[in-house]
């Protein structure tokens, strides 16, 4: 048996109209997909199993903030925590570099492009010089909140 040694990104299903059109993207990627519908329990996965990232929808942060983030760093600390905004063609890739920071990663694609902006975000350490300038594919930037 051959284990797979592909990084994990948790979609917590939760509120997430936009998931089922982005499924089979997100499923082609170099991560291994793992979905939950239930917070509690998606918080028990990322403490015991802690996956690369967790991807929720943006309305989440909309409404819940930086609070939202500090639940889920400290269930577990090493774990990503990015947001999806979905409206048809496009999306928005968010992230809070931390939850006191007051700055937002925002990596804008089309919405057959997830996975790629997942990786991109995931390659850059959270909060690093190379997320806080555009970089040369004009799809990368930060903003304040």
């Amino acid at each position: 048996m051959v284990a797979d040694e592909r990084p994990v990104v948790l979609v917590v299903e939760q509120n997430f109209p936009d998931l089922k059109p982005l499924a089979s993207s997100l499923a082609r990627a170099s991560f291994r997909l793992a979905t939950c519908p239930v917070e509690a329990v998606a918080l028990e996965f990322v403490a015991e199993s802690r996956p690369a990232a967790v991807l929720m929808d943006a309305r989440t942060l909309m409404l819940e903030g930086p609070p939202c983030l500090a639940r889920w760093s400290a269930a577990s600390p090493g774990t990503r925590v990015l947001f999806l905004d979905a409206e048809g063609p496009w999306c928005l890739l968010m992230e809070l570099p931390d939850a006191d920071s007051g700055q937002v990663t925002i990596n804008p694609c089309g919405a057959g492009e997830i996975a790629a902006a997942i990786e991109e975000l995931l390659s850059r350490a959270p909060g690093s010089k190379a997320g806080r300038t555009e970089v040369p594919n004009d799809r990368m930037a930060v903003v304040a909140v």
